[in-house]
């Protein structure tokens, strides 16, 4: 992670002094075939980091140093840090909707689990449509969350939770992933 971090700022400081060197160039917008909405971007954005067609100097590097400045990682979870990261996000992210009053979540894979206890004024259920905001909320965490399963179940709440205290006290992700699976294979899985 150090050495993917260090890549980044040393690219981005390269951009910056190319940048500094090219004030010759055009600076009308031109409208990009692949991009027409006629907004010029910033030699700073992730985008803008010079992609090399014939394996030149960045190579492939561009491509994944412009997904990690955007946090673009398609894959599933494998990590117990990231897990715990993804879990803690999609915890505070579930909270925050109004129906909800606390909310519980653990995430290995490609799934996250969420347990929620309702606010006293929503008189719903867990049904498609809280299903589809919380995938959403997930999906906006980490792309490569695909799945949920949500449960007002107190028993199921308190599984959840203890997944979760595997994960924030460094349990094995293995074990924690084979637990989390175990566990949604109970409950109704959400995909979009």
């Amino acid at each position: 992670m150090k050495r993917i971090l260090f890549l980044v700022m040393l690219v981005l400081t390269m951009v910056m002094l190319l940048t500094g060197c090219a004030s010759n160039a055009d600076t009308a917008p031109t409208a990009d075939p692949k991009n027409m909405t006629g907004a010029t971007q910033s030699p700073m954005q992730p985008g803008a980091i010079p992609q090399a067609t014939d394996g030149g100097l960045l190579g492939d590097l561009g491509n994944t140093i412009g997904d990690a400045l955007n946090g673009r990682n398609d894959a599933a979870l494998s990590t117990s840090e990231d897990a715990l990261k993804a879990s803690q996000e999609l915890r505070d992210a579930v909270q925050k909707l109004t129906e909800v009053d606390t909310a519980v979540a653990a995430v290995a894979g490609n799934t996250a689990l969420v347990g929620v206890t309702f606010d006293n004024s929503y008189k719903g259920a867990v049904d498609d449509r809280l299903n589809g905001m919380i995938l959403d909320r997930a999906a906006a965490i980490h792309p490569g969350i695909t799945q949920v399963a949500v449960t007002s179940s107190a028993e199921e709440i308190s599984q959840i939770s203890s997944l979760y205290q595997m994960l924030q006290s460094g349990g094995a992700y293995a074990t924690v992933k084979a637990d989390l699976d175990n566990l949604a294979g109970k409950l109704k899985i959400f995909r979009k």
